[in-house]
């Protein structure tokens, strides 16, 4: 039987593999460094409600995760300003609730929302969390998240 010919050597560029030029890397966008709840606001990573939570007897600044937004208050693209903002209170009206029901304040509340994922559906009890840290002026502040968001906001202290 003949011998059948080498297979080509592979030419599959790996991006991960791929030395990256100095012109390269001039022109890679710079991750900006947040480190604060300002930055986090104007970046889009958190959205201020405090407006709105003041609506509510809520009296501390508060702001809600952008997934959180995006799943729950504002889960399709071209949801009524009615809706949001229904379903916004129905978010903050829950914290306040749990909050009310504290005997003693802790940094991590989880709280129960009632929320129609998709929007027109039954609505559901959806576990939600609330992250109580201070500023900068060592005032309370509040943030709204997801489950699945709460291991990356807890850091190890040692």
């Amino acid at each position: 039987m003949p011998a059948l010919p080498a297979a080509p050597e592979s030419k599959i560029n790996d991006p991960a593999a791929a030395e990256v030029s100095p012109e390269t890397q001039a022109q890679a966008p710079v991750p900006q460094l947040i480190t604060n709840r300002q930055q986090a606001i104007q970046a889009g990573i958190l959205i201020d409600v405090t407006e709105d939570a003041k609506k509510l007897g809520l009296t501390f600044p508060i702001t809600v995760t952008k997934p959180l937004w995006d799943i729950g208050i504002a889960p399709i693209e071209g949801i009524s300003e009615q809706d949001k903002t229904e379903r916004l209170r129905d978010v903050l009206m829950a914290f306040r609730l749990r909050l009310a029901g504290q005997t003693t304040l802790s940094p991590l509340i989880d709280f129960p929302a009632m929320l129609a994922l998709p929007p027109g559906g039954v609505p559901q009890p959806v576990p939600l969390f609330a992250l109580i840290q201070p500023d900068e002026q060592n005032r309370a502040t509040a943030t709204l998240l997801l489950p699945n968001e709460v291991s990356a906001t807890i850091t190890p202290m040692n």
